[in-house]
């Protein structure tokens, strides 16, 4: 099953592709799923212009159509919300049926990684420790019902660092990587293994195998592979790479989704 489940278009507010560019790339790719995951963000500091509407994206998105590659809905839904806001992203997520989510955090405290500020005044590992608790926080309030999946947990490497290596590794944050594991693992959630990171890698080694190893210590058995492409030339990106690094971490399965029910695939 090759697949990719963290694809935006320009439904979402940072992408200007057309959801059938991406369809026509996945094609030639020979892909056989792919899940669009439009930023679904509410009372967001970056504008409205993030927060979806989730029924003109549900109708733009039935009229998707592939003679291969099979297009489920998704919904990447921003949790690094004020504790009030939570009933209302629930409503949202809860106004339109999905096949996945994806929940993940773009900010703490209001600022994001792309803002130099992220960094002022703290280590690459402080800065992770901040990102991974904010994560966790999040997702304590929300109906574990209606997320899949925790999206890309070392989202900071992205940023406006100055680090020339800015990979997430386990003993930069084992208190908070082991706090969010140990709370999703029992309620039957997953971690994303997000590939965006990997695009200015150079001939280091693809990040995340010592905190997938602890990951598969704490019980977790199953990933979801997302690329983050909000252009074609992104999808799948690097997914052999991430796929051997997963099973060498000893990660069982991957993931895809139907009507939020997860269908396992071996690695």
């Amino acid at each position: 099953m090759r697949c990719d489940y963290h694809l935006h278009s320009s439904i979402s507010a940072d992408s200007t592709t057309s959801p059938f560019q991406q369809i026509k790339r996945a094609e030639a790719l020979g892909l056989d799923e792919i899940c669009f995951t439009e930023h679904l963000e509410i009372h967001f500091y970056r504008g409205e212009d993030w927060h979806v509407d989730l029924l003109d994206y549900k109708e733009r998105f039935a009229q998707l159509t592939s003679s291969s590659v099979k297009i489920k809905f998704g919904i990447e839904a921003g949790i690094a919300l004020a504790a009030e806001y939570f009933s209302e992203l629930e409503d949202e997520l809860r106004s339109v049926p999905c096949d996945f989510v994806l929940a993940s955090a773009h900010s703490v405290n209001d600022i994001d990684p792309f803002d130099p500020a992220f960094y002022e005044g703290k280590t690459i590992a402080h800065v992770f420790r901040d990102y991974i608790s904010t994560i966790l926080t999040g997702l304590k309030q929300l109906n574990p019902d209606l997320y899949s999946s925790v999206g890309h947990m070392d989202f900071p490497a992205k940023g406006a660092h100055s680090e020339k290596d800015s990979r997430l590794f386990y003993h930069y944050a084992p208190d908070e990587i082991d706090a969010l594991f140990r709370y999703i693992i029992p309620l039957g959630k997953c971690i994303e293994v997000n590939t965006a990171t990997y695009r200015n890698l150079g001939q280091r080694e693809v990040p995340g195998e010592d905190w997938l190893r602890r990951y598969v210590q704490l019980g977790g058995e199953y990933i979801t592979f997302g690329s983050d492409a909000h252009s074609p030339e992104y999808i799948h990106y690097r997914f052999d790479d991430a796929a051997e690094m997963a099973r060498r971490a000893g990660v069982k399965y991957y993931a895809t989704f139907e009507r939020m029910k997860p269908v396992f695939h071996k690695l």
